[in-house]
């Protein structure tokens, strides 16, 4: 692990200073890119140290490189439209993982608020709708989500279960999601590691830490709703790193 994290760090070293140049234009491939790496540094440091100041740390570093992004996408190329879609705002977990409330209601007011067909799952923004509205207190939830069971047309949707839970506040219907999603989770991490076509380092860290399904955790407790210490892919200290 430890060769693993002085790799995350060189690469966060290449990385950074073009993030950080004033005069340089957003970048949000990179900028995506660059807080995926954070996350895997945060992860890795949790893992392999038990290292929760430095996983907070790595996760307040992906949602704020998010967060400058969302502030300057007027000044994107259209390139760069695809990276900005709702749903590539996986960032938005960093900040609610660690306890950023304030950033994450930033981030949630600021992702792009309509639906890009071609760059993006329609479930998948439907999903992030549904966060957006919990976080910010918005009325939309209930056609945010109506609209999501819509274009399941029928179909197992995990994170829609998850999602309907939080807005209802059932706990077991909450706990259940949340373990489908986790079965998702490693079983598409099983899948990567037989295709032998994956990212070493997200395999040998955030692969193992379930970002998401924490910040989907801390949620559930910000509603009062009661939860277990820890789950499968998400330890006890990820759940403990807000409250440092």
């Amino acid at each position: 692990m430890d060769t693993v994290l002085d790799n995350l760090l060189f690469l966060l070293g290449q990385r950074m200073p073009r993030l950080q140049s004033s005069s340089a234009k957003p970048d949000a491939k990179l900028t995506l890119e660059t807080a995926s790496l954070w996350r895997q540094y945060g992860c890795g440091l949790l893992l392999s140290e038990l290292d929760e100041d430095g996983f907070r740390d790595g996760l307040e570093q992906a949602a704020t490189l998010y967060q400058g992004l969302l502030r300057r996408r007027s000044a994107c190329s259209e390139f760069d439209q695809y990276y900005l879609a709702r749903s590539k705002g996986e960032p938005l977990f960093d900040a609610i993982t660690v306890g950023a409330w304030e950033r994450a209601r930033d981030l949630a007011a600021a992702m792009t608020p309509t639906w890009m067909p071609r760059m993006e799952a329609e479930e998948d923004f439907h999903y992030f709708g549904g966060l957006i509205s919990l976080l910010l207190q918005r009325k939309d939830l209930d056609a945010g989500l109506a609209a999501f069971e819509r274009c399941l047309q029928g179909g197992q949707s995990f994170r829609f279960d998850t999602l309907k839970a939080l807005a209802t506040e059932d706990e077991q219907a909450f706990d259940a999601g949340l373990q489908g999603m986790i079965s998702e989770q490693a079983a598409w991490m099983e899948r990567q590691q037989r295709s032998g076509v994956f990212d070493p380092y997200l395999h040998k860290t955030s692969a193992f830490v379930f970002v998401e399904g924490a910040a989907l955790v801390l949620l559930a407790r910000s509603r009062a709703l009661k939860t277990q210490a820890s789950y499968r892919l998400i330890p006890a200290p990820a759940l403990e790193a807000a409250g440092r």
